[in-house]
């Protein structure tokens, strides 16, 4: 899927999501890629950036290793913002954008709502209930295959803990 939005659009905005050029360059995916690979911070040589919160260092990267039998990779959302913070939050881009148009759907139902103005309600992390109708997702995440990927620290495994137990499976 990613391939094919690059084919279609290279770069694209789409709300506050930026989706890197293709290539290198300003913005290009190689040279992102490159670059966070050098900070020498997990899981950055296992992902393939290929996209971000404009003007933040929130981040959005597959996992080719963790790929299915179709080549079908599964999304970590990485913030390096503060104190880094690493989910796995779909378990394919077609996922993570039906996800991502849930989670705005939902948003004029917060209170500190404001059209045009940005929200402290932030995706991934108020998000637990769509990201756990992922079925694929929840039962990699059940299977440890994220292990060594994921941040330990209590915020990231509270939330992975409110995504399996949204999943309403054992």
């Amino acid at each position: 899927m990613l391939a094919g939005l690059y084919a279609r659009t290279g770069r694209a905005t789409l709300g506050d999501f930026v989706l890197y050029r293709p290539g290198s360059g300003a913005d290009g995916a190689l040279d992102v890629n490159a670059w966070m690979r050098g900070q020498g911070l997990t899981p950055f040589p296992a992902c393939v950036l290929f996209g971000q919160v404009a003007n933040l260092e929130y981040y959005y990267g597959v996992v080719p290793g963790l790929a299915d039998a179709q080549g079908v990779q599964p999304v970590l959302y990485i913030d390096v913002q503060e104190e880094p913070h690493v989910v796995p939050v779909a378990s394919s881009m077609e996922w993570l954008f039906t996800q991502l148009a849930q989670f705005m759907d939902l948003l004029p139902e917060q209170p500190d709502f404001v059209p045009g103005r940005c929200s402290t309600v932030m995706f991934p992390f108020a998000a637990a209930e769509p990201i756990a109708q992922d079925r694929p997702l929840v039962d990699m995440m059940r299977a440890g295959r994220f292990d060594g990927l994921v941040t330990r620290d209590e915020e990231s495994q509270q939330w992975m803990q409110q995504v399996l137990d949204a999943s309403g499976r054992p």
